[in-house]
């Protein structure tokens, strides 16, 4: 049997018919294309997309809400799981259980049962001020295999987080290499693993220290938004680039609620941009490379190991790419749509430009 044309709510459905019809999904590896697991105040939602299709959700209520009567009731049975109330509105269903938290990981066990492909892209949102609650339910979920293994995850909280909470799923998952995380936390958290992974979106980020910047980051690609740096670090981190063997980095990108006064190359070998050198974009990797950076007025470093890298900065960030391919555009042929044009742009002011 094909999957292919039914939404994850059919396949769901489909499993459980029999024991025969879920081993015979469960054998055909679906991928999850997206999971969407979001927390709010009094309920759960998870929501299921496979390949191109829409998503389908599972909404898990507190069984004191239900509002009908014991007999009317409808009780149904998920795994080993039975939840006293369902409500199906097709491609949703509404299920009741006296604990939310453990009813959303019994059915997170049996839809891992069912589709037993790769998560793609997992999303975690705390729609409501975190509390203990949802914090043990979001350490649960990564106590299961095919979350924990996921290598792209995106996690949203509406508040403070709870350090415990992050540096407990940041053990757990073992598998992520791409990490959206927006999680505000106090500016003395630490844990160097969230600087290890491939790349890195971070916002907000007052806990991201100097430190951080010239020891513990390991990463590919980089943005990393609010921090409380001053421009000293980004020069020290030039400086400590220029001197070392680091071929991974790829993109940095810093903003920082700061100024540039003072700012100099002093101790810096800059240059400016040399069309036979490289080229005037760069791919933005964050983005999937849909769009590029205008680095016509970059400022260029070389290495003494030949390898090139352009900084630029705008009034409260900092910005630097390597030249791995010094002729991207040759290589990826983007749509000339994609190539921003210098006016388009904007940088810090001439004024603000350091005294040569």
């Amino acid at each position: 049997m094909s999957f292919d044309s039914m939404s994850p709510m059919e396949i769901f459905e489909n499993s459980r018919e029999s024991i025969e019809s879920k081993e015979s999904i469960s054998k055909s590896s679906i991928p999850i294309s997206g999971l969407l697991i979001e927390n709010y105040f009094d309920f759960i939602h998870i929501s299921v997309a496979t390949k191109e299709k829409k998503y389908c959700g599972w909404s898990i209520r507190d069984l004191d809400e239900c509002v009908e009567d014991d007999e009317d009731m409808e009780t149904i049975v998920i795994g080993d799981t039975v939840f006293p109330h369902f409500e199906n509105q097709g491609s949703q269903l509404e299920l009741y259980h006296d604990d939310i938290s453990l009813g959303a990981i019994s059915l997170l066990k049996y839809l891992f049962e069912v589709f037993t492909g790769p998560i793609l892209d997992a999303s975690f949102l705390t729609a409501t001020i975190p509390n203990p609650r949802i914090s043990r339910f979001l350490v649960d979920c990564f106590h299961l295999n095919s979350i924990r293994n996921c290598e792209k995850l995106m996690l949203y909280e509406n508040g403070i987080s709870s350090k415990n909470m992050i540096d407990q799923i940041l053990d757990l998952a073992s598998g992520v290499k791409n990490l959206d995380f927006r999680c505000p936390l106090p500016d003395d958290w630490r844990n160097p693993k969230i600087l290890k992974v491939d790349k890195l979106l971070a916002w907000p980020a007052e806990w991201f220290t100097t430190t951080d910047l010239l020891i513990n980051l390991d990463c590919e690609c980089v943005s990393i938004n609010e921090t409380n740096l001053k421009w000293q670090s980004f020069k020290a981190f030039m400086l400590k680039w220029a001197m070392s063997e680091d071929t991974r980095l790829k993109v940095l990108e810093i903003s920082f609620d700061g100024n540039w006064e003072g700012f100099n190359h002093d101790g810096l070998e800059v240059k400016d941009w040399d069309p036979e050198e490289r080229d005037s974009h760069y791919p933005d990797i964050m983005l999937g490379k849909r769009e590029w950076f205008n680095c016509e007025f970059a400022s260029d470093i070389l290495r003494k190991d030949g390898l090139l890298a352009s900084f630029w900065r705008k009034e409260h960030s900092f910005h630097f790419v390597v030249w791995h391919d010094r002729h991207p555009i040759a290589t990826l042929h983007p749509d000339p749509e994609q190539l921003i044009k210098m006016e388009d742009l904007e940088f810090v002011e001439e004024e603000e430009e350091e005294d040569e």
